[in-house]
């Protein structure tokens, strides 16, 4: 299982992501950005599991901008 972290700017841009992939059937969960991906960030992120490449191209035709991608570590 694939589990990455999607950082955006503000909280609105999270909730935003959250609901648009919900829309196309991709459950996420809005998490605390773990510190080392912090960097300017809000303090939340989203965790996708498995559907990332699709993700990320529902979030870029949807506007919705991701300052990073990066691997969850959360274990």
């Amino acid at each position: 299982m694939k589990k990455s972290v999607f950082v955006f700017s503000t909280l609105t841009y999270t909730q935003r992501g959250r609901e648009a992939l919900k829309r196309r059937g991709i459950r996420t969960q809005i998490i605390r950005t773990p510190l080392q991906y912090r960097n300017g960030s809000c303090g939340y992120s989203l965790l996708v599991v498995n559907r990332v490449e699709e993700s990320i191209e529902i979030l870029k035709a949807m506007n919705i901008p991701v300052q990073g991608v990066y691997p969850a570590d959360l274990e």
